[in-house]
């Protein structure tokens, strides 16, 4: 898509934190985005802005694109209930994740995340027993792409074509993640937030739910 056609209209939504990532995250990012661009033309790096964290997929955009007015307005009649239901889910404390070096996978380069407290594991669990007792909403986002992840990362880099020499791409990919210093992300709020270009080159933010600071 992203060669193709990254400005496809798409609807999706998520729950989902650190959009964008938080500053003092943000300047460890920057250097390492700048080296994974410099790789070669065919890798796309989000910029700054559009890094995130997906805790949970309740509509995932590559099931609708370019959506017609009324299956649009079905997707988005969605948000309202999911933001009911999990909001006293969410009464929680802040956190912090702790992200390491990038790893490669066929399609995409992503950040692995560590969560020592295990917050997200407990929000995911909470959200997908609440949604098990709603059995209509749960089967209307089970149409429109629910996913609960089984690891928590956050993408970085995508691939508009495949590298030209393979070899030498991984060869240099592996040096930029050698390289590549731990950082922690601070997460404080968490979102809904919707997706309406792919790989959130677009999306709003249309619940924040804060997390109580902890005292030490």
């Amino acid at each position: 898509m992203l060669a193709t056609d990254a400005d496809c209209p798409v609807f999706g939504f998520n729950l989902a934190c650190a959009y964008p990532f938080p500053a003092a995250a943000a300047s460890f990012y920057r250097p390492l985005a700048a080296r994974l661009a410099a790789l070669d033309p065919v890798v796309y790096v989000y910029p700054e802005w559009e890094t995130h964290v997906t805790i949970m997929t309740f509509v995932n955009f590559s099931l609708h694109l370019r959506p017609g007015p009324a299956r649009l307005a079905q997707l988005q009649s969605l948000l309202q209930p999911v933001a009911e239901l999990i909001r006293p889910l969410l009464a929680r404390p802040a956190f912090e994740l702790m992200a390491g070096p990038p790893v490669l996978t066929r399609t995409a380069a992503i950040l692995a995340l560590s969560d020592p407290a295990g917050e997200i594991a407990r929000i995911r669990q909470s959200v997908s027993a609440a949604l098990a007792e709603e059995q209509a909403l749960r089967a209307e986002l089970l149409c429109a792409g629910l996913n609960v992840p089984g690891i928590i990362h956050s993408t970085i880099m995508r691939f508009k074509s495949a590298p030209p020499d393979l070899p030498r791409f991984l060869a240099e990919f592996e040096q930029v993640a050698a390289a590549a210093a731990p950082f922690p992300l601070i997460i404080n709020e968490l979102l809904l937030t919707t997706e309406t270009k792919p790989y959130m080159r677009e999306g709003a933010v249309i619940q924040r739910f804060p997390l109580a600071l902890t005292r030490n």
